[in-house]
């Protein structure tokens, strides 16, 4: 009778761990969503090699708002394994970045983030639409 209890809560405990996995699973899906809004290498990066489609993200968003710009010194991104792939980058993509910052001129919402925070149109090389709306504007 012993082993057969032992057995019954060996296998309530299994699955009551298998309820329990769906919880961690959200759990760290929702710590990853939160985690994309974070300004890393690799979203300047895939920034930077997606201007158009940045671009075009940014068309779309109505009612931007000063509290959804973030911007972002590359510097801060940067190390001494990065810094090539990022000069690489801005190399290949100089000429969208200059059709980027046409635009992001007659952006009045970008323009008084940039003015709040002394960043000149010229220094920004990439932004990051977000999905919920957020831009990051990154400057050199």
């Amino acid at each position: 009778m012993t082993i057969n209890r032992s057995a019954l809560i060996s296998v309530l405990g299994a699955g009551l761990l298998m309820f329990g996995v769906p919880a961690v699973t959200l759990t760290q899906s929702a710590s990853a969503q939160q985690k994309t809004k974070q300004a890393t290498f690799a979203n300047l990066i895939a920034a930077l090699n997606n201007i158009s489609a940045e671009i075009q993200n940014l068309s779309v968003l109505n009612n931007l708002t000063v509290s959804q710009v973030r911007v972002v010194n590359v510097e801060n991104l940067l190390n001494d394994n990065n810094v090539k792939v990022f000069n690489d980058a801005l190399n290949k993509n100089n000429v969208q970045i200059l059709t980027l910052r046409n635009v992001l001129n007659n952006n009045e919402v970008i323009q008084n983030v940039l003015n709040n925070n002394n960043v000149d149109i010229g220094q920004v090389v990439a932004i990051d639409v977000l999905s919920g709306g957020d831009v990051i504007v990154f400057y050199k």
